[in-house]
């Protein structure tokens, strides 16, 4: 059997998703008065977390799957 990585859907993951929580707000604050860049720049950063959250809450042998 192989080992599977912890989830941060079990318990004890509470501060990172505080964390996770913190940042997603911090990006989606009123975007009307920020420049394109500002807006690109919190985009990447939105779907870098997204993905690293995927991958947090994947099952590793998903993760091999083509």
């Amino acid at each position: 059997m192989s080992e599977r990585a912890p989830s941060l859907l079990e318990p004890g993951h509470e501060r990172e998703w505080e964390r996770l929580n913190a940042e997603k707000q911090r990006l989606r604050l009123d975007a009307s008065d920020a420049p394109v860049g500002e807006l690109l720049r919190r985009g990447q950063a939105l779907s870098a977390q997204a993905m690293r959250l995927r991958r947090a809450v994947e099952p590793t042998d998903a993760r091999t799957r083509p």
